[in-house]
């Protein structure tokens, strides 16, 4: 085996053999974010734009070409006799079950030395459900998947327990031990198929920031990655700390060393704002939000904190969700086909 340099927080042991994490974010590319792994696409895989993120695209695969995405060997991602996560984004077209079709299988991922018991890796949705397999080993989750929708998509496996997880929208969805271990040691990656069930379970539809680490996800850390959407701390920057890296844009900003925790943004000024673009999941049908600031006003006599508009210049469609009153009080705005709005305590400077 040759050795090599590896960069610590990428990959495990001596030698390059076994990566801390990948990330697949298919903005317009089918490399991972180190370029270790790069897929290559078969029968002609697009792009659609936008993705979750709002300013990339998504993988989008069309099952009636069945085209799916390849990554080759070597390195060889080895997840056998370990814990891993493997996290994605997905909004399918169409989705196989069989109370209605031939067929059960959509598949996001899978790694098969052989269809023999806990040697198939395959990470799918079978009938609607999220379905975490090793071949005759596997769980199956309770809820109902449905098409056009943007589900966060959590498969977790826990060698130290022998308990594998399920996870939609950062919420388990089943768990089941003792499972495995996963005993694969070939075989190339794939993306949008596996074995399983081949030709017949390819994925329809957008596969977004796939993500793996080679270890045991909890359940904060799941819930995490698929509910917060952008976070910033203003250390003198407008840089996106989440997953999704939405970082935002300013006018007339400044920042200062007086922040409730370091530095803190600073607006001063007529207009002074920061905006944030596409978020694709914010005013979607059943889908909660919220958001959480600290401040520090020089005035409460009227003001907005958070405004959501539908176009960037804030004309259109808007709402402004919090601000104060212009007695003072925090104003909350919401939407469900009429304004909601509640008004909270005075706040002082």
């Amino acid at each position: 085996m040759n050795t090599c340099q590896c960069v610590t927080n990428v990959w495990t042991g001596p030698y390059c053999q076994t990566p801390m994490r990948i990330l697949w974010a298919f903005d317009n590319n089918l490399d991972d974010l180190y370029n270790n792994f790069p897929g290559v696409g078969s029968n002609g895989p697009t792009y659609s734009s936008p993705g979750i993120t709002g300013y990339g695209t998504c993988l989008y695969l069309t099952a009636a070409s069945s085209q799916s995405v390849t990554v080759l060997t070597p390195p060889f991602l080895n997840m056998a006799l370990t814990s891993f996560s493997l996290l994605a984004w997905v909004k399918a077209t169409s989705l196989h079950n069989t109370a209605t079709g031939p067929y059960s299988d959509n598949a996001i991922f899978g790694q098969c030395q052989q269809t023999v018991q806990d040697e198939c890796l395959h990470i799918i949705v079978r009938n609607q459900y999220i379905y975490l397999g090793f071949f005759a080993d596997d769980i199956s989750g309770v809820t109902l998947l449905s098409a056009n929708t943007w589900y966060h998509m959590g498969y977790v496996y826990d060698y130290s327990t022998t308990t594998q997880y399920v996870y939609v929208n950062g919420v388990l969805d089943v768990s089941g031990s003792p499972k495995g271990p996963y005993q694969g040691t070939v075989g190339n990656l794939t993306i949008g198929t596996n074995v399983v069930n081949f030709p017949n379970n390819y994925w329809d539809g957008c596969v977004d920031q796939v993500s793996y680490a080679a270890l045991a996800k909890n359940a904060t850390q799941v819930l995490y990655e698929a509910t917060l959407t952008f976070s910033y701390s203003f250390e003198n920057n407008l840089l996106d700390s989440g997953t999704l890296g939405i970082n935002g844009t300013g006018t007339t900003i400044a920042y200062s060393t007086s922040g409730r925790v370091n530095n803190c943004l600073s607006l001063l000024s007529n207009p002074s704002y920061v905006q944030v673009t596409n978020l694709v999941l914010l005013g979607t049908v059943g889908r909660p939000y919220s958001f959480s600031i600290w401040i520090k006003p020089n005035t409460v006599a009227g003001g907005t904190i958070f405004h959501v508009s539908s176009g960037t210049t804030g004309l259109g469609w808007c709402i402004p969700m919090l601000g104060f009153t212009s007695s003072g009080n925090v104003g909350v705005q919401s939407w469900n086909s009429n304004s909601v709005s509640i008004t909270g305590p005075v706040v002082t400077t």
